[in-house]
């Protein structure tokens, strides 16, 4: 006897409403929470306010760090704070204006490219005449004076009959000479000048976040931030014949 010759019923699966329903639910449920985990995601980034503020509050730290320095660590604190903007705002330095050029200035200072009045130059000395004795023979005095007041300023003769005459001519003074170049900066320059450039941030930047020069700061960095993040739609292309 086989299997075969004792046929057995199979069962029909039947699928009813309440479990297509239940099945719909799941696959909400999972929808909409995979929906929920992306907007916690987005909602878990920083706003534009919050980076601003942080972004600030580094270079403050960092910029008060610098102005507390004394000495020969003046140079090294700046170099700290410089460091810290390229760090922070490198790629939009190109961008600005009074912060690029408040750290520009410091980084002259810091590598030495101060600017010192030169020395003054030396006084001018009168010129002094330069005494030529012109030989004009067999002329008198009154022509030997006429034929060289006519090539020079002015002659005194020396024989009436003739001979020689001595021509006194007054030449223009030279040229005075160029001042030397100035003089690398002394240390004490050196830190008096990033001393300088840091108080001079310092009143761009704001020293504490009750400044007014730091909510302005914080602000524009907010204002720079949504602008650079803010998608400008593309022109539409103009229809029509050429003109």
């Amino acid at each position: 006897m086989y299997p075969q010759d004792f046929p057995v019923e199979r069962a029909i699966p039947v699928i009813s409403l309440p479990m297509v329903l239940a099945g719909l639910a799941i696959l909400a449920l999972a929808v909409w929470a995979g929906y929920a985990l992306a907007r916690m995601k987005k909602d878990d980034r920083p706003t534009p306010r919050a980076v601003a503020a942080s972004i600030h509050a580094a270079v403050q730290r960092k910029l008060n760090a610098a102005l507390a320095a004394h000495g020969g660590a003046t140079l090294n604190a700046a170099q700290a704070l410089v460091d810290e903007i390229d760090n922070r705002l490198g790629a939009a330095l190109g961008l600005t204006g009074d912060l690029g050029k408040s750290s520009g200035a410091l980084k002259d200072a810091i590598a030495g490219k101060v600017k010192t009045a030169p020395p003054p130059p030396p006084p001018v000395q009168p010129s002094t005449p330069h005494a030529v004795i012109v030989p004009i023979p067999g002329q008198g005095a009154a022509a030997a004076a006429a034929a060289s007041g006519t090539a020079g300023v002015g002659a005194s003769a020396v024989g009436e009959a003739g001979g020689l005459v001595g021509a006194v001519l007054h030449l223009p003074p030279s040229a005075p000479p160029a001042p030397p170049p100035a003089p690398p900066p002394s240390p004490a320059q050196q830190v008096a000048a990033v001393r300088a450039g840091l108080e001079a941030f310092a009143a761009y930047w704001g020293t504490t976040p009750a400044d007014p020069a730091a909510a302005a700061r914080i602000g524009e960095l907010e204002a720079a931030a949504n602008q650079l993040s803010t998608l400008v739609p593309a022109p539409r292309p103009k229809t029509g014949g050429h003109h």
